[in-house]
Parts: C-alpha cells; structure tokens; sequence
C-alpha cells in the first residue's frame, strides 16, 4: 500500500514539475493588456411573457377546441358458453381435452373415462383429440 501512494506522488510531481515548465514558457501578461482586451459579453435573454387569460362566463377561450358530443356504447354481455348435458353430443374444439369436456358435461373432471368408452370407434389416442369430432356424452 504504501509503494502505491509513493508512486501517486512521484506520479503527481512529475505533472506538476512538466505543468511548471510550461508555465515559465506561455508570455506574461500585464494588467494593462488584460484591461484593453474587449469583454465578451453574452446576449440579453428576455423571459417569454406569461399570459393568464380568464375567460369570461359563458364564453369559451380561443385555445380551446371543443370535443365532439361522447357516443353511448352498450356492450351486452357474451353468452354462457355451452355447457354439454349428458346424453347430448360435443364437438371437439382447439384445446379441449377429455378431461375438460368431462369437467363441462358432468362437472367432474375425472369421468373423461367414460366419454372415452362411449366414443371408442372416433378416438385412438385419448391424449390426441381431432378438432371438429364429434363426441357421444353418455348420461351419468
């Protein structure tokens, strides 16, 4: 540690031993030259005005733009969706699984075995359903 703060401070006097050589070579000036020299001076800057316009009852500013009268929107509520009895059919849609047309038809998701056994000759791998199939749902 302390060989480092000896080499900031050689490096520190190198710099300022070359700073004072260059010193002694810039001319000197007298304080007579520095009073002739013209001051730079820099333009004046006005503030921009402030305007604090009330308006008068019953008028509106010139500034503002008036809106066009707001539209009414009545947004109805979507159908429920489908709900499959049982003993009805269900055709397959993108991301149905056999679990959750069971879950839909009769409310527990773990009867999907027999909407497997009543569709047999349509479904060959349980885990794959075709879109657009449609599916027998057994009564409970």
């Amino acid at each position: 540690m302390r060989a480092l703060i000896w080499a900031m401070v050689g490096v520190v006097a190198f710099v300022m031993m070359g700073c004072a050589k260059k010193r002694e070579e810039l001319p000197q000036m007298e304080p007579a030259d520095v009073a002739a020299t013209p001051a730079v001076t820099a333009p004046a800057v006005t503030p921009p005005p402030t305007f604090i316009e009330t308006p008068q009852p019953g008028t509106v500013p010139a500034r503002v733009e008036k809106l066009p009268p707001m539209k009414t929107v009545v947004v109805e509520k979507a159908p429920p969706p489908e709900k499959s009895a049982p003993g009805s059919t269900y055709t397959v849609k993108k991301g149905d699984t056999l679990s959750s047309i069971a879950r839909e038809a009769y409310g527990n998701a773990n009867a999907w075995n027999k909407i497997l056994a009543a569709n047999k000759d349509k479904i060959k791998d349980p885990k794959k359903l075709t879109i657009g199939t449609v599916l027998k749902i057994p009564p409970k």
